[in-house]
């Protein structure tokens, strides 16, 4: 038999496909249409946690997405100190498979990858849930999901202004210092998570917290807005998605089962529950549940993030790098055969 090749991308080799926020965004809704539609597989995600020894944690996630037949398994790490060792707070690794077979057919660093489709998610959310005429977007945090996330929903809406804020200074200058080249809406600096979210149509939490906080106070939210808050420790007022008119999820199973997110103790606490859920969001992508529906609607959409999206996005990594001769191809068994 013939040996098995597969292909490996690095950081570098990723970067060089320089996907554009429309097509990241497409692959991802595809995904998320094809979870709201049951075409995928999606076992919960597994933990490795090591808060107590290092202050951070692996999430393990795997999954398969029918329509385009692949299978992935993707382990992140998250590192609230990263920063003081210039290091991402999250670094991960995906590994894809044929489905039929299970032969491994790419290595990928989803590092940033991880980045870009969790802005795709956050910004397929805002386009079924924020109201169109959305015009401010306060976004709270400055790790590598942000870029992403603001990145992405400006392209989707006519943003006339762009408030960045978070918990450091140095972080929130130099992420509206990059922005302000990458977005065409723009970035004001505040110095408060307040004078971000009051008035905001769009508010996007992306912290890392290490104890649960309150951040961002319901007096403070706009009636109508949009509220995405999806750290791996709750910084809204737990009764938010309570007195949301519509809390909208990615993946309840998931949500649920995970002693990391945003909700995950008010969901242990029974405060939370899943009579609260209008929808998981791949529901109306696929138009099976109703989106926003009113412009006077504060909608919470929290999402943890699931494989799907992962494999959806490193599938289209991988076939634009094979087609433009990015990346390098490893010989996984030079002489594969029956044992």
């Amino acid at each position: 038999m013939p040996g098995l090749e597969l292909l490996f991308l690095s950081a570098e080799d990723v970067a060089a496909l320089d996907l554009s926020a429309a097509e990241v965004i497409e692959a991802v809704e595809a995904g998320l249409h094809a979870h709201g539609t049951g075409q995928v597989v999606l076992p919960p995600k597994d933990h490795l946690d090591l808060e107590q020894q290092h202050r951070g944690h692996f999430n393990i996630l795997k999954g398969y997405l029918a329509p385009i037949d692949v299978a992935g398994v993707k382990v992140i790490g998250d590192y609230l100190d990263n920063h003081l060792h210039d290091l991402p707070s999250e670094l991960a690794l995906l590994t894809l498979y044929e489905a039929r077979t299970g032969v491994p057919r790419a290595i990928v660093d989803a590092t940033e990858l991880t980045w870009m489709r969790t802005g795709a998610v956050t910004a397929v959310g805002a386009r079924h849930l924020a109201r169109r005429d959305s015009t401010v977007l306060a976004h709270i945090g400055a790790r590598g999901t942000a870029r992403c996330n603001v990145a992405y929903l400006d392209s989707l809406f006519e943003l006339a202004e762009i408030r960045v804020t978070s918990r450091r200074a140095e972080s929130r200058q130099r992420f509206a210092q990059e922005m302000a080249e990458a977005v065409r809406a723009p970035i004001r600096v505040t110095d408060s998570v307040e004078e971000a979210v009051r008035g905001a149509d769009i508010v996007v939490d992306a912290t890392r917290l290490s104890r649960e906080q309150v951040l961002i106070r319901n007096d403070w939210i706009s009636p109508g807005a949009l509220v995405i808050p999806y750290g791996a420790v709750r910084s809204t007022d737990p009764t938010l998605p309570i007195l949301a008119h519509k809390f909208v999820v990615d993946d309840w199973r998931q949500a649920a089962g995970s002693p990391f997110g945003q909700y995950s103790t008010a969901i242990a606490d029974g405060i939370l529950r899943r009579g609260h859920v209008h929808a998981e969001i791949g529901e109306i992508v696929a138009g099976l549940r109703p989106g926003r529906e009113s412009d006077h609607e504060l909608i919470v959409f929290w999402h943890r993030g699931f494989a799907i999206s992962d494999i959806a996005l490193g599938v289209l990594a991988v076939d634009r790098a094979r087609e433009r001769g990015v990346g390098t191809t490893l010989v996984y068994s030079a002489q594969a055969r029956e044992r």
